[in-house]
């Protein structure tokens, strides 16, 4: 089932929000499962989607998610995420094992395009920041750390992939964490950033 398209204002998409429908999730709750999902659907799928690069696997793999929201919500923890960052980190998770399947082929893989025209939806101004940081990259660091995040791959994996050299691909990974992290902790003040070097 194809996610529906909602553009998600601010007051609507705050972290207390979805902090609440996770819990009233996590008591088998279902119509906040549905708000959830309408809510967040366009950005996990997204984020799927750009992992895949195939929207069929996509579409399953977010009814995947969901189905583990659905059974994990309960365990969901703040102090280790926010609510954004939690359904994330499963979305992203679900679609990496599925990539998973496909790397016991031994083909080379190709980092997918990225999607296009993506629109506003949960967390607005983090979203913002963390494009404009990451297009603050230098290609090479960009690049890597793409590879990295849409595709779970380790360095010397991606080096195999790449063709690059292990050490360039260390490298430019350790340089571009560094400058995300020197963005963020100057964009979101000493405690956001301390809770991003944490994680």
């Amino acid at each position: 089932m194809e996610p529906e398209i909602h553009t998600v204002g601010e007051a609507e998409s705050s972290k207390e929000d979805v902090a609440e429908l996770l819990r009233k999730i996590g008591k088998a709750d279902a119509s906040a499962l549905l708000t959830l999902y309408d809510r967040t659907s366009r950005l996990l799928f997204g984020i799927i989607l750009r992992i895949l690069g195939d929207r069929t696997p996509a579409e399953e793999a977010l009814l995947d998610v969901y189905t583990r929201i659905w059974k994990r919500a309960e365990h969901y923890d703040p102090a280790l995420f926010t609510p954004v960052e939690w359904l994330i980190n499963v979305a992203r998770t679900r679609a990496v094992v599925r990539v998973s399947w496909g790397k016991q082929e031994g083909q080379k893989r190709r980092l997918p395009a990225v999607i296009g025209n993506q629109a506003v939806t949960v967390a607005p101004e983090q979203q913002k920041m963390a494009r404009d940081s990451i297009a603050s990259l230098v290609p090479a660091q960009r690049e890597i750390l793409e590879w990295a995040f849409y595709s779970g791959l380790s360095c010397s994996e991606i080096a195999a992939q790449t063709g690059k050299p292990l050490g360039a691909v260390k490298t430019h990974a350790r340089l571009g964490l560094g400058k995300l992290s020197d963005l963020w902790d100057a964009n979101s003040g000493p405690e956001a950033g301390a809770q991003l070097g944490e994680k």
